[in-house]
């Protein structure tokens, strides 16, 4: 949008023009690394929430923990758009905003077996007016044996271990790190 002021100055007419730079939308990818003993499969279920710190795009205010779900959607205020989870940054006029997409073509997918020690994305946010700086993964994942064993409520905020008996398998997720980058939809 473009701001316009007029000044007179001395019978002359100078106009001003200041550039307010709207909110970018960005999809952000929140990669998963981690180190997998008998264990693939691990994801977020469809409810899932993530924790997350975000960080005002255009500032150095941060707010978290945030919780924002897939499940959970608001209404923009002035707009007919929604959001999984919305903010209001002190002295901004806009809300800033993030949604969650869970399967983003030929980017996101659970972290498997031949991914340990790797760096995978398991979820993107689209992004406006603000950005994931750091995910603190919690409780409820999922995750399965590499002989077909399901587990729920997986706690990936310390080490996991579990013990398959069906298959006489000990199960471990350790090491689990991440981090964020910009990515682009694939057509």
């Amino acid at each position: 949008t473009h701001a316009a002021k007029f000044e007179k100055v001395s019978s002359v007419c100078s106009l001003h023009i200041t550039y307010c730079k709207p909110f970018t939308m960005v999809f952000i990818a929140l990669y998963m690394k981690a180190d997998l003993e008998n264990v693939t499969n691990v994801h977020a279920p469809a409810n899932h929430q993530w924790c997350l710190t975000v960080k005002q795009s255009d500032g150095n205010e941060e707010r978290g923990p945030v919780y924002v779900c897939e499940d959970e959607t608001f209404e923009l205020t002035g707009s007919k758009g929604t959001a999984n989870f919305i903010l209001k940054w002190d002295g901004s006029k806009k809300e800033s905003y993030i949604n969650v997409i869970r399967d983003m073509k030929g980017i996101t997918r659970p972290y498997c077996a031949e991914d340990s020690g790797k760096e995978v994305p398991i979820v993107v946010f689209e992004c406006r007016g603000m950005e994931p700086i750091a995910w603190a993964p919690e409780g409820g994942y999922m995750c399965e044996s590499v002989e077909g064993a399901r587990f729920e409520e997986v706690d990936l905020s310390d080490d996991w271990c579990e013990y398959d008996e069906k298959h006489q398998l000990s199960l471990e997720i350790s090491k689990v790190e991440h981090s964020f980058k910009t990515v682009k939809p694939k057509k």
